[in-house]
């Protein structure tokens, strides 16, 4: 009686053919080096096969390049293209010609500012300009860094509610306070001036030292309107002083 070994018995069971799996591998090989002959050039002793990428491949590459050059002529070289301060200025203008188409164009008056400043939707409006232009010098509270602080009733160019406006737009203190003249709208300026009015008599973390002179209080809003408590802003760009 013969004895099967377990090898033979797994190929006869319909395991793996060991031998006639090697012998496909060296078949293959040799078709493999049938079709990708040695290249002539060695080097240390080891010699390439002539195996080109594929055609794909350069044509993503080509492709790529190709890419490469119109976006260079479009965005930098043509007059078609767009700067992403453009496009930012662009969705401005959309957003407050739908913010002020209501309003029409705003006046610098009293009655205007003690209306926007009674205005929660309006402050919150504004609040958002404070924080890109004046926060980084009044603070996120008007407390004052090294900008004047907008929370006490001391001014030095200051009298009357209106002149804020005056400041927003021309600047003073020989530059110190930027003009914004060129960088908001006038119904912007109007409603940040609404918005500075608005931060007199709140409570800042840290108040920076008075300056300037005492000043009489805002007239008093429009029958039946109160200030608007809106959330103080942190963080911002540039700033001024008032």
């Amino acid at each position: 009686m013969s004895t099967v070994t377990g090898r033979e018995s797994g190929a006869g069971a319909g395991g793996p053919d060991r031998a006639g799996l090697r012998q496909r591998a060296i078949d293959d090989r040799a078709g493999l080096l049938e079709s990708d002959p040695l290249l002539n050039h060695e080097y240390d002793g080891i010699r390439e096969y002539d195996n080109p990428t594929p055609g794909w491949w350069h044509a993503l590459f080509l492709g790529s390049v190709v890419f490469s050059v119109c976006y260079v002529l479009f965005w930098h070289v043509s007059v078609f293209g767009w700067t992403s301060e453009e496009s930012i200025a662009a969705r401005r203008v959309v957003e407050y010609q739908r913010i002020f188409g209501a309003l029409g164009e705003l006046s610098n008056d009293e009655p205007t500012l003690l209306k926007l400043m009674a205005d929660q939707r309006m402050m919150a409006i504004a609040a958002g300009s404070f924080r890109g232009a004046c926060a980084a010098c009044h603070a996120a509270d008007g407390g004052g860094i090294n900008g004047v602080n907008l929370t006490d009733d001391h001014y030095k160019n200051v009298r009357a509610i209106t002149d804020i406006f005056g400041v927003i737009t021309g600047g003073a203190a020989n530059g110190a306070m930027p003009a914004w003249r060129n960088s908001f709208s006038n119904n912007e300026r109007v409603l940040l001036a609404a918005y500075v009015a608005s931060l007199r008599g709140t409570e800042p973390g840290s108040p920076r030292a008075a300056e300037g002179e005492p000043i009489q209080p805002w007239p008093e809003p429009p029958e039946g309107g109160t200030r608007a408590e809106v959330g103080r802003v942190e963080g911002g760009g540039g700033g001024g002083g008032a």
